[in-house]
């Protein structure tokens, strides 16, 4: 069964995609003894989903290498961004399940004994941002309501293409005044596309910069 990770607080853990993150745990026996030296210790991280693994990470050798450390039957696995970056089409502010599958062989005296365990962290992706934009002409976007009112707090961003998916300014807000703070585009055809959960708006808007 896949335990879902838990920070210090006790509470599960969401990682963003592309954050740094450390696991840690301790490996025990079959009788719940901590084992403080192992013979192999590896990992397997891959999306819950898909099950795609993760950063070339099928069965690698953590013991000790790769960011893994093993001491006195204590572990700490280093995830880097290759590792927490979501995978796949999946929407801003969303989020998947990446598991981390350890697996360790020990000699308890007897025999040599194996050990598997996986745990579940969710990733999120965050929502894309991308500031004011960094071409050569300053503009501002006014946007209003179907009375030609002024919308304050309305989310604003710009792109190249009619189906919203290039991005080349924005998510930006609205003033009082419905006005955007100052973006910066370069010369040409982009379209706005306006959002608030007040009202209903006609997307995209054609915006000509020259």
């Amino acid at each position: 069964m896949v335990t879902q990770l838990k920070n210090t607080s006790g509470d599960y853990i969401t990682i963003q995609s592309g954050e740094s993150c450390n696991l840690t745990g301790t490996v025990k026996s079959t009788e719940g003894v901590t084992i403080t030296s192992l013979t192999t210790f590896t990992v397997t991280l891959y999306d819950a989903t898909s099950g795609a693994i993760i950063n070339s990470r099928n069965k690698q050798n953590i013991n000790g290498v790769n960011g893994g450390t093993f001491t006195s039957g204590d572990y700490v696995l280093e995830l880097d961004s290759s590792d927490t970056t979501a995978v796949g089409d999946i929407e801003d502010d969303t989020t998947q399940d990446r598991i981390a599958r350890f697996e360790f062989t020990y000699d308890d005296g007897d025999s040599t004994r194996t050990g598997i365990e996986e745990f579940s962290f969710k990733i999120e992706k965050m929502k894309t941002t991308i500031g004011v934009g960094s071409g050569a002409n300053e503009i501002t976007l006014t946007v209003t309501d179907s009375s030609a009112n002024p919308v304050a707090e309305a989310t604003v961003y710009v792109t190249t293409d009619l189906a919203g998916q290039n991005v080349v300014a924005g998510p930006v807000i609205t003033n009082v005044s419905g006005v955007t703070p100052t973006l910066f585009l370069d010369a040409g055809t982009y379209y706005s596309f306006s959002s608030h959960a007040d009202y209903t708006f006609t997307n995209p808007q054609t915006v000509t910069v020259s």
